[in-house]
């Protein structure tokens, strides 16, 4: 009896250990993604234009081979890249169409997708400046008619009455692109961080960071509308371009009001209301970078905080749309290539965030920013190094100096990441 009565005492003293411990997390066997669930952030063809006297006249074919033959080691099956226009003095600059033709063949024989941002950039001119985005003067916060901000006379179809002049040039230009590439890009996303975009801050002295939404909301509309119409029926996917996790200094407004104020514009709510629902929109993309989220020591710090962003975020989506995923266009961290401590602690990085994020059935794909370090010295977000001069131009052939431990992690998650061993976590609390 002395013994029995020992081993109760014992079990019951086991139970009460253990209802002392902290709140643990633990961590599910992650369902399977699919093989393109991995993107990776490259260098734009257009900066690789002219660089090779080999391509006269032409995208460094040398240089988006190494890119992609990398790419490919490493497991990657997404391509993010921008297109750019060029300053030829004219109000919105010029932009040369075959900038990407050989980046996208490219590309598709290697089995990489590729996914293509339609940002501000398209424009580069003395008008082509965001902040001429909004235009005029808003009023209220739906406006329906505002003839200091609107072109009269209306121009003509397919873009139609209600936009202004960079609005105008911004969506002649994102046609033609689409028109020109048509069946060659594999999704398109729509400009980039308009929640908080740095460029409109620092071109109005902080007055302006965001990009209107009804504006935005009309623009893409707009660009929807264009290219699903019969006459074209292009069903290439458009993303709404990368949510910054940043609160808008100019409204106030958080990534999720942001995207809430986007669906209740009145653009998008009436293209879903005489479209059983479906908004003009078929992805949003998001940026969680931890600096902006919030960096408590280091970066690996913020990751307790990336599962209720992103809950919220999706939760604000499908207060308006069921059907469409996050797309994480852009994550990352810095890796000084100098810096041992430092490399180690980018691939570390990598390796906690894919775990956060790969159960969630939300999330259509994620892209790590970026392929390579870009000059400065300060700015390498690569995984790769590769060595560039004074003047910033990138060896010749792309040729890799320094394969970063990020490199390498990235390769093992996309192979192994299905057979690893999966146990609690202790997360403490994050206020």
């Amino acid at each position: 009896m002395r013994r029995i009565c020992q081993r109760l005492l014992g079990f019951m003293l086991m139970i009460f250990l253990l209802t002392q411990l902290p709140a643990m997390s633990y961590a599910e066997p992650p369902t399977d993604q699919p093989s393109d669930w991995w993107g990776i952030v490259v260098r734009d063809p257009a900066y690789e234009w002219n660089t090779n006297p080999a391509y006269p006249n032409a995208v460094n074919q040398a240089f988006i081979n190494r890119m992609f033959d990398e790419i490919v080691a490493m497991g990657g099956r997404w391509v993010r890249f921008e297109f750019h226009g060029t300053w030829d003095g004219s109000s919105y600059g010029s932009f040369n169409l075959a900038q990407a033709d050989y980046f996208v063949s490219a590309a598709h024989s290697r089995g990489l997708k590729v996914l293509a941002l339609l940002g501000t950039d398209i424009l580069r001119g003395p008008q082509a400046g965001v902040q001429h985005f909004d235009g005029g003067t808003v009023s209220g916060s739906i406006p329906t008619s505002n003839p200091d901000r609107e072109l009269n006379p209306c121009p003509a179809a397919p873009i139609g009455c209600g936009v202004n002049a960079y609005q105008k040039a911004w969506l002649e230009r994102a046609i033609s692109i689409a028109d020109y590439y048509r069946g060659r890009i594999d999704a398109y996303e729509i400009f980039n961080e308009p929640n908080f975009y740095f460029a409109l801050r620092d071109a109005t002295n902080g007055q302006q960071d965001e990009m209107n939404p009804y504006y935005l909301a009309q623009t893409i509309t707009k660009l929807y509308r264009i290219l699903r119409d019969a006459n074209r029926n292009d069903q290439t996917p458009l993303i709404v371009g990368g949510l910054h996790p940043l609160t808008s200094n100019e409204s106030n407004r958080t990534d999720r009001n942001y995207l809430q104020a986007l669906y209740q514009a009145a653009p998008f709510s009436n293209w879903a209301n005489s479209h059983n629902g479906k908004y003009p929109i078929d992805g949003v993309a998001y940026h969680p970078y931890p600096a902006e989220m919030r960096r408590l020591v280091d970066d690996n710090d913020f990751l307790p905080l990336v599962g209720p962003r992103l809950d919220s975020l999706v939760a604000t989506m499908r207060m308006f749309d069921q059907t469409s995923k996050l797309w994480l266009t852009e994550i990352g961290t810095r890796g000084d290539p100098t810096n041992a401590n430092e490399l180690q602690r980018q691939a570390d990085f990598m390796r906690q965030f894919v775990a956060t994020i790969y159960s969630r059935p939300e999330i259509a794909n994620w892209f790590w920013f970026k392929y390579e370090d870009f000059p400065p010295a300060s700015e390498a977000w690569g995984v790769v190094h590769i060595n560039y001069d004074s003047n910033g131009a990138y060896d010749l052939n792309g040729a890799v100096s320094l394969y970063k431990p990020s490199f390498y992690a990235y390769r093992d998650l996309v192979h192994n990441f299905r057979q690893r061993v999966w146990i609690p976590q202790v997360l403490n609390n994050v206020n």
